[in-house]
């Protein structure tokens, strides 16, 4: 359980970030008629160059990946898979507000509109994975789902058994402890709990 329990950990990094830097470094698209514009944005936020060592053949050391994600060995569910969970999660159907941040950035999470000649990308990237935290945020932070989850600091044993089905073990809960470590405001834990839950591979690959 070693990786999850790092993935638990980099997840809530993620979210510590996300706090600070809030929505305006990641726009959303502005309307549901901007697939052409999000299949472009997709192309230059998770194309190769991002999901894995740097190809720069200039003659400098290659750099390193800033996370240690296991890039080919993950494929995510499909958006839409991932949006049911969510919402199965939550207990609240789709079209509530607290899901519009997961709509907003849905071609940047891998959605598909082949329509418009966006497919399906189920890679996962530090730069995907950024974006998913920033589209939990309003989800983790809605009323409805903290009154499902009102002892989440201090338990998340039902939010585990919810995303994961199944019981969490003794080093997951050490983990999503460690997460609150240094952080007073309960809000603020709560979040960081929700959010690590959310993001672990068990939750959003296959």
């Amino acid at each position: 359980m070693t990786m999850l329990r790092h993935h638990l950990l980099l997840a809530a990094t993620l979210g510590c970030g996300a706090c600070y830097i809030g929505n305006g470094s990641d726009p959303a698209p502005a309307s549901g008629d901007s697939a052409a514009d999000d299949a472009a944005d997709d192309a230059a936020d998770d194309g190769p160059a991002d999901d894995g060592p740097s190809s720069d053949t200039s003659g400098g050391d290659p750099l390193d990946d800033p996370f240690d994600i296991p890039v080919d060995e993950v494929q995510l569910l499909p958006f839409h898979v991932r949006v049911a969970n969510l919402s199965a999660v939550a207990g609240a159907t789709t079209d509530h507000p607290m899901f519009s941040e997961v709509f907003a950035r849905r071609y940047q999470l891998g959605d598909h509109d082949y329509a418009n000649g966006v497919a399906p990308d189920l890679r996962w990237s530090a730069q995907k994975m950024e974006t998913w935290v920033v589209a939990l945020k309003p989800i983790c932070d809605d009323p409805t789902f903290q009154a499902r989850y009102p002892t989440l600091v201090a338990d998340p044993t039902p939010l585990v058994k919810a995303a994961f089905a199944r019981e969490p073990d003794a080093e997951e809960l050490q983990a999503l402890a460690d997460v609150q470590q240094g952080i007073t405001d309960t809000a603020t834990r709560h979040r960081m709990v929700c959010l690590a839950v959310l993001t672990s591979l068990e939750f959003v690959a296959r």
